[in-house]
């Protein structure tokens, strides 16, 4: 997994082009800082969920599919709050613990992620 310092200079290496127009190099510093603070909070929370991952004895097979619900989660947080995002929250949770995703044996962790990084409150049996 690559470094947040990693992905900011990977990023920023594909924002210089000399066929950039003086309009968009105008927004580029802008998007540069937006990727850079995106690339920090992100980043912390991933090393957040391979730790969870990891103790709950997590099989590398599914790894990626909570990975995926991770993005979902953190996208949730950042458009929501308060108790819209905790039915928002409980929502992703049934949709990843459903047969065709991870099951329902994966609620327990899937509740776990919401609690530790985001302080969602348990959604119940599904």
């Amino acid at each position: 997994m690559r470094s947040t310092a990693q992905r900011i200079a990977a990023y920023n290496a594909r924002m210089q082009s000399s066929l950039i127009d003086p309009t968009l190099s105008a927004k580029a510093a802008l998007q540069q800082a937006n990727f850079a603070a995106y690339a920090d909070d992100f980043v912390a929370k991933q090393v957040q969920l391979r730790a969870i991952l990891n103790d709950e004895d997590v099989k590398v097979i599914e790894v990626g599919a909570y990975e995926a619900f991770h993005g979902e989660l953190y996208q949730l947080s950042k458009q929501f709050s308060g108790p819209t995002a905790q039915t928002e929250f409980c929502i992703l949770v049934a949709k990843w613990a459903d047969t065709a995703h991870l099951g329902a044996a994966a609620q327990s962790v899937l509740e776990r992620i919401g609690a530790d990084m985001y302080s969602f409150d348990a959604c119940g049996t599904l």
